[in-house]
């Protein structure tokens, strides 16, 4: 998006750089080694669903690709749709990077069939000692940001923390007022 762009009122934002998500298999081992966070072995997509036959069409063949058999890296997935009106596809996988693989490939599927404006967020579950920590990346923004809910509050001393041993791992939110929060996430129950 150029001046021109803005001067003309068009300020529609650049496609999502969904290729950053490969950035947690990466971050992995500092969420692990270093902070002490377990991967939960899930990941939501969240999305907006639309009611078309074309859309359909694409959930399916998503639902289809995800059920090919992986015997080294089986990769289960389930749709719910939250109070909202959203949908999530949440995928199950003890292996991070396969469960980024998966992630990847539905966003990518979702995008290329000409529905990106209908992602909205990308989660993955981890768990800390005294709860689930949370990864966000925000398609709009194109950023990660950190969501550790505690009970019906958020820790905001720890995601500023989470932020800052990962600012060199991850491409990071740096507008807090854009953390949004993701309370009951279909990736924090089993």
């Amino acid at each position: 998006m150029g001046l021109f762009d803005i001067l003309r009122g068009e300020r529609t934002p650049p496609p999502a750089d969904l290729d950053a998500l490969f950035a947690i298999s990466t971050a992995a081992p500092t969420l692990t080694v270093n902070l002490g966070l377990r991967p939960s072995g899930r990941a939501g997509v969240c999305f907006k669903p639309v009611q078309m036959a074309q859309f359909d069409a694409v959930l399916a063949d998503l639902d289809q690709l995800l059920a090919m058999d992986d015997a080294e890296q089986p990769i289960t997935s389930r749709r719910v749709d939250d109070e909202l009106g959203f949908t999530w596809l949440v995928l199950s996988c003890d292996d991070v990077p396969a469960l980024v693989v998966a992630t990847h490939t539905v966003n990518r599927t979702i995008q290329d069939a000409g529905f990106g404006t209908q992602l909205l967020c990308s989660v993955f579950g981890f768990q800390a000692a005294d709860g689930p920590v949370l990864l966000v990346y925000s398609y709009k923004r194109g950023r990660f940001y950190p969501f550790i809910p505690r009970g019906e509050r958020r820790d905001s001393a720890a995601e500023l923390r989470l932020q800052a041993s990962l600012e060199h791992e991850l491409p990071m939110e740096p507008e807090l007022e854009r953390w949004y929060p993701v309370w009951d996430a279909p990736v924090l129950q089993g």
